[in-house]
């Protein structure tokens, strides 16, 4: 388990140890509630079936905290290789 924390004095975090399908395990709801997808290495984006999107939409998934998965999911995934 970890947390990210917003901390007076930082700039910028630093997500080069994880990877884009590890993200949803740092979301305990989203961890939870994608133990119910139809596809076991759902990324709960663009998955049919994906029980995260369904319980998003019946309001039992925080709108703010999906968003912050996915904006944790399009920086990991942009981001540039370190030599």
């Amino acid at each position: 388990n970890g947390f990210i924390a917003d901390t007076p004095g930082f700039s910028a975090l630093d997500f080069d140890h994880i990877e884009k399908d590890d993200v949803k395990y740092y979301f305990k709801e989203i961890n939870t509630f994608g133990n119910d997808c139809k596809f076991r290495n759902c990324n709960h984006i663009k998955e049919p079936k994906c029980n995260v999107k369904h319980q998003l939409e019946n309001n039992n998934l925080a709108q703010f905290r999906y968003e912050h998965y996915l904006q944790l999911v399009n920086e990991i995934s942009n981001r540039k290789v370190r030599y």
